[in-house]
């Protein structure tokens, strides 16, 4: 497995960005992927960046095992919508621009089925937001207990702590937001479903922060016959959840059986020939 910190001027952010970016290893111990390699954006939660994923969560782990590269760029606290007249265009960024630096720069495949958008939290939001606005990049969304109603945080401020400045500042009025595309509820009941990609969603079932919203979003889906994966484990919002649904997400993403490959061994024909 190859680490690399890289650092570059976004044209989409009018400044520096930096991101973390895992290749998997092509070795007796690592999967036996070849380039170029399928690609998850992983995009970290509110008040997050790359560098709590990386120490918290067994990124390179999967990484490793599934033989996927993984893009972690950080989004301060953007919800990974667009704000041009901010010069801050968090949507764009992700869905075009952070797709053609990175493939310009590391051996990853150009193809759609190749092409996966993840994230926790607030990044679950922007991966389902920026999956579906961008289908045509993105094949598959993993979403880490996602929160799929912004406007729901500002009517239970005890659960996110959001207030009614911080959310009319990042979506407008609740009226401008409910018709905006940035309502993700709305937009995937009302696409066409051959433009939807695949779904993975994943909530813990004591989750204090989204388990309403999740509630809701999955009875919209079901209600509108969008199909999708759901995996529920035990605990809150936080790092010790989200780390149970790592092999479930990623092996969803990779198109193979959950836990055929989540351990690093040393393998039969290595350990024969001693």
């Amino acid at each position: 497995m190859s680490f690399s910190e890289v650092h570059f001027l976004s044209d989409s952010l009018k400044q520096g960005v930096s991101m973390a970016v895992f290749m998997p290893e092509r070795g007796p111990f690592g999967s036996d992927a070849k380039p170029p390699y399928k690609t998850v954006y992983f995009l970290p939660g509110y008040s997050g960046d790359y560098s709590s994923i990386i120490t918290m969560l067994g990124v390179r782990k999967q990484a490793e095992l599934k033989g996927i590269a993984i893009v972690m760029p950080n989004g301060q606290n953007s919800f990974y919508v667009d704000h041009p007249e901010r010069n801050a265009s968090y949507s764009t960024f992700i869905g075009k621009e952070l797709i053609e630096r990175t493939r310009d720069m590391f051996n990853l495949s150009h193809k759609r089925e190749d092409t996966y958008i993840a994230g926790i939290s607030m990044g679950g939001y922007g991966a389902l937001l920026n999956g579906l606005l961008y289908s045509d990049v993105f094949s598959k969304v993993a979403a880490f207990s996602p929160a799929t109603d912004p406007w729901m945080l500002l009517r239970e401020p005890e659960k996110g702590g959001f207030g009614n400045r911080e959310f009319e500042n990042m979506f407008g009025s609740f009226e401008d937001y409910e018709k905006s595309k940035w309502n993700i509820t709305r937009t995937y009941t009302e696409a066409d479903k051959k433009d939807i990609p695949e779904l993975f969603i994943g909530c813990g079932d004591r989750d204090i922060a989204v388990d309403s919203q999740v509630k809701s979003f999955r009875k919209a889906l079901d209600g509108a016959g969008v199909p999708y994966k759901f995996w529920e484990t035990t605990g809150n919002h936080d790092f010790e959840a989200w780390e149970k649904m790592m092999d479930p997400a990623f092996s969803f993403l990779a198109g193979i059986p959950e836990g055929s490959r989540n351990s690093l061994a040393i393998p039969d024909s290595i350990m024969e020939g001693k």
